[in-house]
């Protein structure tokens, strides 16, 4: 429905051009009339007309100085110039303003709705325009999130070799050459509390933090991040002095809204994507030790209360092994891999040894979160001698890998169902991945794996197949055009429609309908 308003200084014209548009749109429309440019400049910020009729000659402000000022604040109106002169000076005043109505009075009725008619296509036509650009943004808002998901992902699982530096900048839109991780503990609190913790402190974290940020899934009560900036160097001694002022203001107001702390541990920077992971491991490593009771609830790891960690140069690539061994479900070679790796810290300090399991268990078993597989909350291995320490990890992982087995069996097809009914419900709109995920409560990256290991096809794959299986049964019915059919399975564009139906048919959808018809006769 269009808002037109009516501005002349004639009575006269004023009714007459409102009864000719109320009798032909009737409640298609909702008019106001105005008696000068004046008032016409003071009634459009409350009435929002999306038409105007302008009187161009009028005493006081003229309809082309009234076309100017309402212009500056709302370009997107469109105006019929209406003049009883037939003066080119007049048309090229209102044509600079973009005016490209103008008629002469008296306008004939076919003149008059020809008028509104060629308006409102183009009205309809520049909010169709913006409808698309504003799916296209949310998609790309969602797809950029889900590719800063699975980076960070890939950091964690020191899998970012796969792609080069280069490669990930291209992807990310930024310089990913020198970042350090950050990870948030919250606090034990009710699931609600801590997502709305949660989201104000993303947010924060997008528009505070100096540099680019990604984030990456919250897991029980850690929310792992990577930080990248041009300015940093390789260990950079002044990454304290750039972020603690930008911490110590987020857990301040972080505190007056919710009344609550968290606490914040820092890596250290590093130049080269593959050692993103030690930053985090260093961040995690000293978040552990913070207590929410004290006055400080943040620390970077140079500052962590058990000192610097050890190396990890050798053993860091069997870690990654082990761990790899764990998210793949490979639990014969996780537990062969467990005993290179307990074997190459045989030498450790004994503190430092059993330190080394838990981040070893705790990362792995973050990640088997991240990746929608539910898992009680962590237990610390707890020893008095190495030996017993070496058991415990060994019944640690047998027994990981007896719930991950389970859970997979019991859950893995009938998640797969569901996400796959909840697509046969819903294909006529626009559906995402992480849609379908978030209502199976998996992570988008465990729904892509269960299809392309279950199914051996995309997510977008199952979703076209859908969508071309009804399009297909609709094209029975011959009272419906393509163009509808093309609808009601999902596409918004029927040449995007008849592209994907013949990559899937090998017909296009007029030639498959004429292919059905002929078999009917």
């Amino acid at each position: 429905m269009h808002k037109i308003m009516i501005v002349d200084d004639e009575q006269l014209e004023r009714d007459a051009l409102e009864m000719m548009i109320a009798r032909k749109y009737g409640d298609r429309v909702t008019l106001l009339k105005a008696k000068n440019g004046r008032e016409a400049i003071s009634c459009v910020d409350e009435f929002h007309p999306n038409i105007v009729f302008m009187d161009i000659k009028m005493p006081g402000i003229d309809g082309v100085e009234a076309v100017k000022i309402i212009k500056k604040s709302h370009a997107n109106i469109r105006f019929i110039m209406l003049s009883a002169f037939d003066t080119f000076n007049y048309a090229r005043e209102v044509m600079q303003q973009g005016v490209k109505e103008y008629l002469l009075k008296p306008a004939r009725k076919m003149e008059i709705f020809s008028a509104i008619e060629r308006v409102s296509k183009e009205l309809d036509e520049e909010r169709q325009e913006a409808e698309k650009k504003d799916h296209v943004q949310a998609q790309l808002v969602k797809a950029v999130h889900l590719l800063e998901g699975e980076w960070v992902n890939a950091i964690l699982m020191n899998q970012v070799t796969e792609f080069s530096p280069s490669e990930w900048s291209e992807l990310l839109g930024f310089q990913t050459t020198v970042g350090y991780a950050i990870v948030i503990k919250f606090p034990d609190k009710q699931e609600t509390f801590i997502n709305e913790m949660d989201q104000w402190i993303k947010e924060k974290l997008k528009t505070t933090f100096p540099g680019e940020v990604l984030i990456g899934v919250r897991d029980g009560y850690y929310l792992p991040c990577f930080l990248f900036s041009e300015n940093l160097h390789d260990k950079d001694k002044r990454l304290k002095s750039k972020v603690q002022p930008v911490i110590r203001n987020l857990l301040y107001e972080l505190k007056q809204r919710f009344h609550e702390a968290v606490c914040i541990g820092v890596g250290t920077p590093y130049q080269e994507a593959n050692q993103f992971v030690s930053s985090y491991r260093e961040a995690l490593h000293t978040v552990r030790n913070l207590d929410f009771q004290h006055e400080v609830t943040y620390a970077f790891y140079q500052e962590g209360k058990s000192g610097r960690m050890p190396s990890r140069n050798r053993t860091q690539e069997q870690e990654s092994i082990v761990i790899n061994a764990i998210h793949n479900g490979d639990f014969a070679r996780a537990m062969q891999e467990l005993d290179v790796y307990l074997e190459m810290i045989s030498n450790e300090a004994f503190s430092t040894y059993v330190q080394k399991l838990n981040e070893l268990f705790l990362v792995a078993e973050r990640i088997l979160q991240t990746n929608g597989i539910v898992l009680s909350s962590y237990s610390y291995i707890v020893a008095e001698s190495k030996s017993e320490a070496t058991n415990l990890a060994r019944e640690k992982l047998r027994k990981l890998s007896e719930h991950v087995q389970g859970w997979r069996a019991l859950h893995g097809g009938d998640r797969l169902e569901q996400v796959k009914k909840y697509i046969r419900a819903h294909f006529q709109k626009q559906l995402t991945l992480e849609e379908a995920a978030e209502h199976v409560e998996l992570s988008p990256y465990y729904v892509s794996k269960l299809f392309k290991d279950k199914s051996g096809m995309t997510f977008i794959d199952y979703v076209t197949e859908v969508r071309i299986t009804e399009a297909k049964r609709e094209m029975l019915d011959p009272s419906k055009s393509l163009k509808e059919i093309c609808f009601n399975v999902g596409y918004k564009d029927p040449n995007y429609f008849s592209r994907v139906f013949k990559r899937k048919v090998g017909l296009s959808p007029s030639q498959y309908r004429e292919r059905l018809q002929n078999l009917n006769q």
